[in-house]
């Protein structure tokens, strides 16, 4: 009897645990036939068994047919988010601004000229400056540990986001294994082999030369400010490496060699900024914000398509459903991933709106995106892209500005819509 009763305590005690926090992880086991047709699986164990599931009706078909079915046709859908980050990566060293914001309709200026609070966390788009210097190679000296001073370097970086299977290290990486020739674009591509990490790629090419021992195969340690998913960009990564290794120039020394390997072997990867910092920098821990936009290309405003696009008419509720959310700490479990693996689902938007902007290239037609902009103090798993897509579905839907507020203070993740792709999404930078 006793046992039972202390059996019955910690089922009451799971109970309350679950109920207080709030969140709705899995549906009513008594649901009709009819409502569990609207329904979309989104998490499935490894028995296979169906955790939970997402609502779904017209809005989200909607959205899956205009956005999600399409990211296989990255090139029409996100050519500004491509041809952002392939500009950044080939003149991040020029000043001239990769993006201007235009207005979306006849009463909206723009903001193109009066700076607003949170718009220097997007200088990399709107306006960039950087400095490098080409110097020759040189071998690092290893000296003994006794005489032995760590140097800590905090690297500014930037990727394409599709040469790799994200920033974390998987240890499976192509260039740990590859051979002294080149990696062309389609043998990183190949579906037969696996994508590399950024993080790995990067530990290769640094290992040898910062670690303690050039023949040592354990990788080095690299700190980031922002860990991203398969897919997702970045022109403003930021990560720390230390060694304990007296290189001359030790700066430009790293940038260079990083960026050389990358042009030789196309690896979609360039070294922005290097800079020595002092022992208690930490890009994650000590990041006070991170910013991110998601880029998606407009489509014309015509009545004779079937099913309507992503036109400039969606914006002005898009912006006033993200704006509620700025300046807020709110709970943003509803549009998380997976199991929550941080102490608090809780998040503050600092910067939070929605614009049209138009690439700067040399194009003869100017082509126009619409631009998520976020700045938060952190983000949960693909909580960005679950953000877009369901902003844009509840745009679709006609819903009041509170919309997405209503479904984040839900906590219940059937709410929400599917994630929006990879593909249009970038790290900016991290305040640190």
């Amino acid at each position: 009897m006793q046992v039972e009763k202390i059996a019955l305590l910690n089922v009451i005690c799971v109970l309350t645990a679950h109920l207080s926090c709030g969140f709705v992880l899995y549906p009513p086991k008594h649901q009709s036939t009819s409502l569990a047709s609207t329904l979309e699986t989104d998490d499935v164990g490894g028995d296979g068994t169906i955790k939970w599931q997402m609502k779904r009706d017209e809005c989200d078909e909607w959205l899956d047919r205009v956005l999600i079915e399409r990211s296989s046709d990255a090139p029409t859908i996100f050519s500004v988010a491509s041809s952002v980050v392939e500009g950044y990566m080939s003149n991040a060293n020029t000043s001239s601004p990769l993006l201007r914001r235009v207005p979306y309709c006849e009463d909206d200026s723009g903001d193109t000229t009066t700076q607003q609070s949170g718009d220097e966390q997007f200088e990399p788009l709107f306006g960039i400056y950087s400095n490098e210097n080409d110097i020759g190679l040189v071998s690092p000296t290893r000296v003994s540990k006794k005489n032995r001073k760590r140097t800590n370097l905090k690297i500014d970086v930037a990727y394409r986001g599709q040469g790799f299977c994200g920033w974390e290290d998987q240890r499976h990486e192509l260039y740990r294994n590859r051979s002294n020739s080149s990696i062309n674009s389609s043998s990183t591509n190949n579906a037969d082999q696996p994508l590399p990490s950024v993080q790995g790629t990067l530990a290769d090419i640094l290992g040898p030369v910062i670690g303690d021992s050039p023949t040592n195969t354990k990788p080095i340690e690299i700190k980031v400010a922002g860990r991203t998913d398969r897919g997702v960009s970045a022109i403003g990564q930021v990560c720390r490496v230390r060694t304990w290794n007296e290189i001359p120039n030790v700066e430009a020394y790293v940038q260079e060699l990083v960026n050389r390997e990358a042009i030789d072997n196309n690896l979609g990867l360039r070294i922005t900024n290097v800079e020595q910092v002092g022992p208690d920098f930490h890009p994650s821990f000590g990041a006070s914000s991170r910013s991110y936009v998601y880029l998606i290309d407009l489509e014309d405003d015509t009545d004779d398509k079937e099913t309507p696009g992503i036109t400039r008419d969606l914006v002005p509720r898009l912006d006033r459903m993200l704006r509620e959310l700025e300046g807020k700490e709110l709970d943003y479990f509803a549009v998380s991933h997976g199991k929550v693996k941080t102490q608090t689902t809780l998040c503050t938007l600092y910067h939070s709106k929605v614009s049209i902007v138009e690439y700067m290239g040399g194009d003869e037609h100017k082509r126009q995106a619409l631009c998520f902009e976020l700045v938060g103090n952190r983000f949960l798993r693909r909580m960005v892209r679950l953000l877009v897509g369901t902003a844009l579905r509840e745009a679709y839907r006609g819903g009041e500005d509170d919309s997405l507020k209503h479904i984040l203070l839900s906590k219940d993740r059937r709410e929400r819509s599917r994630a929006a792709p990879p593909d249009g999404l970038m790290f900016v930078r991290a305040e640190t």
